[in-house]
């Protein structure tokens, strides 16, 4: 892919493939309980149609001296099924912010919000700049 083509680099991170992922297989309302045990006073966001996005950084150990305690990696997702803070309206697409912990397969910590990877997803690494060229 070629760098000066930014629609296309963009087009490819969206559409294109990934490594897969499997991600949880309940239902939303038993995910939504397992989120509510396992976080209690988070609020959690059940998405499909995901992918985990490691950001490809030019400088690893200046990122992470401007972000203690997260990783560079977050989540996009094409669909939103259900926000337990009413944020994002069932259907959207949603970005994470970067990584805080992601211990338990399908269950990704943002620091504000968890976000529950329902079904299927994929692995992919970017660009801060691709990425971040999303809304």
């Amino acid at each position: 892919m070629s760098e000066s083509n930014p629609l296309a680099q963009m087009a490819n991170f969206l559409y294109g493939a990934g490594t897969p992922m499997a991600g949880l297989g309940l239902s939303p309302e038993e995910a939504s309980r397992e989120a509510q045990r396992r976080y209690p006073n988070k609020p959690h966001c059940l998405v499909r149609q995901w992918m985990l996005v490691d950001l490809l950084m030019a400088d690893p150990a200046q990122w992470a001296a401007e972000h203690p305690g997260m990783a560079p990696r977050l989540v996009f997702a094409h669909n939103i099924v259900f926000d337990s803070a009413g944020r994002f309206a069932p259907g959207y697409w949603v970005r994470s912010t970067f990584e805080v912990s992601y211990t338990a397969q399908g269950f990704f910590d943002a620091g504000n919000t968890v976000y529950v990877l329902l079904g299927e997803g994929c692995s992919k690494a970017e660009t801060l700049e691709v990425v971040f060229s999303l809304y």
